[in-house]
């Protein structure tokens, strides 16, 4: 019997991705390239050592490869995004601009790019909840920040 299900399975775990055209996640594409550096250029402390970790975390770099990646936070801003009708905020907008540049051995592997990711979070009155609802979404805000390079990176050679 359990031979049966187990078959069964086997044939689905082939049938079901084939015809709905689903493929498993690949890694990342970061493996052909090694992340030299992540700098911040901003004034908020801390999210170059967020996007390092986030990117390494996701990416599976090589130590040592001709694909040299450097990132830089260059901007970081955060405003209101919406208020009530009493005036008071209830959404922040976290905005990041990241540039990023890959230096190979041949000039022509020169790439560089620009990123801009958004993040919103709930505004609290409660300075303990404002301030966990804020670092939840910056620690989300770098997470998108690796994954819009990562994407970038994978139309690259």
């Amino acid at each position: 019997m359990t031979h049966r299900y187990l078959s069964l399975f086997l044939i689905l775990l082939v049938l079901v991705p084939a015809g709905c055209s689903y493929r498993f996640v690949d890694p990342f594409p970061a493996s052909d390239y090694a992340l030299v550096s992540v700098r911040n250029a901003t004034e908020e402390a801390g999210l170059a050592s967020m996007l390092e970790e986030e990117m390494r975390r996701s990416g599976g770099f090589k130590e040592r490869s001709a694909n040299r990646l450097s990132v830089t936070i260059t901007d970081f801003t955060e405003s209101v995004e919406s208020v009530s009708s009493d005036g008071i905020p209830v959404r922040q907008k976290l905005t990041m601009d990241i540039a990023w540049k890959v230096e190979g051995t041949q000039t022509a592997q020169a790439t560089f790019g620009k990123e801009v990711v958004v993040r919103e979070y709930a505004y609290s009155t409660d300075l303990t909840t404002l301030d966990w609802n804020r670092s939840a979404a910056v620690r989300l805000l770098t997470e998108l920040a690796a994954r819009s390079v990562f994407e970038r990176l994978g139309g690259q050679p």
